[in-house]
């Protein structure tokens, strides 16, 4: 591992790559900048050029967004920052990859944290650390369908299809996800996390204070209280019967 980290920032406004440079070289003092691009093109000879541990990458650019630019490379072996200003899409599918983002205005404290993971993943699994990123850019498909998810299993990260989830429960602060081969990945995230992270799914759907269920795994429900709910994994779940005119009217 080299003793300092090099990296370039990329965005098509030049005030937009000054604030970035400024924050850097102030608050990231062993952070070198080697370069700087303002397009796809320009930016896709500099990271060749320079190999950086990172780029600081805005998402919307004239002339081919960010995600053109990584689909450029045939193996994504430098870390990203992504920086974007409204897209709620990107930001959903950062969620399923787990990469960073930025938000403008960027803050001091997030940029600083963003680059302090980067120093982290140099000292663990790189291989793994690079490979989310093949799974984001699959998330980011030309039809805007979220399809994957990055789910951590002690040591290891797992992608697993959307539509391989059967149903997530809730446990204290802490969430389930069963799958249809009935693997259970427990996640340090809360249920309302998910059901935030899925609103724009129409998959999956909460049926109870405890429960998200994949629909698409429903075989059947019955009309008499309590009303349960059978799964494609054989389980059987209660859905509360406001959820149930909800989803069955």
């Amino acid at each position: 591992m080299k003793n300092r980290l090099t990296g370039i920032v990329i965005d098509d406004e030049r005030n937009g790559r000054d604030v970035i440079k400024s924050l850097v070289n102030t608050y990231c003092t062993d952070i070198d900048l080697v370069d700087e691009a303002s397009n796809i093109t320009d930016a896709f000879s500099a990271i060749n050029n320079w190999k950086p541990d990172f780029i600081l990458l805005d998402i919307q650019m004239p002339g081919g967004n960010g995600f053109e630019l990584l689909r450029k490379f045939e193996k994504i072996n430098f870390d990203i920052i992504f920086i974007t200003s409204y897209d709620k899409y990107a930001i959903t599918a950062f969620k399923f990859s787990a990469v960073d983002y930025l938000l403008k205005p960027v803050e001091i404290d997030d940029l600083v944290q963003a680059i302090e993971k980067i120093k982290l993943k140099k000292l663990v699994n790189e291989k793994e650390a690079f490979d989310k990123y093949a799974n984001f850019l699959n998330n980011i498909s030309k039809d805007d369908h979220l399809r994957n998810i990055s789910l951590q299993k002690g040591d290891k990260v797992f992608y697993l299809k959307l539509s391989d989830i059967v149903y997530l429960e809730a446990e204290s602060n802490y969430t389930k996800l069963i799958t249809k081969n009935n693997e259970t990945f427990v996640q340090s995230k809360t249920l309302k996390y998910y059901e935030d992270l899925f609103q724009e799914s129409p998959m999956f759907k909460r049926i109870s204070r405890s429960h998200i269920v994949n629909i698409v795994h429903i075989e059947s429900y019955s009309k008499s209280e309590p009303c349960m709910l059978t799964l494609s994994t054989g389980y059987a779940l209660e859905i509360s019967r406001r959820k149930k005119t909800e989803l069955f009217f």
